[in-house]
């Protein structure tokens, strides 16, 4: 009898390691990398924007690029989003996809002057809604946080404005799927799907 306890934890521990390293492999396969722009574009010229996976208590949150300046490069494994992006310095709009356990909760946009050689790994979201899931109204406003890090200068923290909903974002009709148009609401930058 003593015998079969024993033998408990082991098995715990080896079916959790199992899953550990599946849990692993299915994220690397799902979370990947895209380059928005002129592909022939030297590294050197190019601006680095990072997503983000938290653990919160109970559950896991993920920050994933769904589109930059209103369009999709990506999407070849049928993942809908990317984990990190490369693009040209610049003025750009990227739209971020909100993720509670895998499942979009939410769609975020934000605007910034990205400069070459930079990486932009962002770090939290802040909203006034009670619960992301189910926001009080749509749009609604956000503070992206995100931190700068070059070659040679300071690590730099950032606080963004940006613009919530639980439709896609957009700025012009070509934005949105087909059969949606891009409705603007007075006060935000971005507008959502309809």
């Amino acid at each position: 009898m003593s015998r079969e306890l024993d033998r408990t934890p082991s098995i715990l521990r080896i079916i959790n390691a199992a899953l550990g390293v599946w849990m692993f492999a299915f994220l690397a396969g799902c979370v990947m990398h895209e380059t928005y722009g002129n592909n022939t574009l030297p590294e050197s010229e190019l601006a680095v924007v990072e997503g983000y996976w938290h653990y919160r208590f109970l559950y896991d949150e993920e920050l994933h690029i769904a589109s930059v300046d209103g369009k999709r490069e990506g999407g070849k494994s049928g993942w809908p989003y990317a984990y990190s992006v490369s693009l040209p310095a610049g003025q750009h709009w990227l739209q971020l996809a909100i993720l509670r356990n895998s499942g979009e909760i939410a769609r975020c946009a934000f605007e910034w002057s990205f400069e070459s050689r930079h990486r932009y790994k962002l770090q939290r979201l802040e909203h006034g809604q009670l619960l992301l899931a189910q926001p009080l109204s749509s749009p609604f406003t956000a503070s992206l946080s995100m931190v700068v890090t070059a070659p040679s200068n300071p690590v730099r923290h950032l606080e963004l404005p940006a613009v919530c909903g639980k439709q896609a974002l957009c700025r012009q009709h070509g934005d949105c799927a087909p059969q949606h148009t891009c409705q603007m609401n007075p006060g935000f930058a971005f507008g959502i799907c309809k």
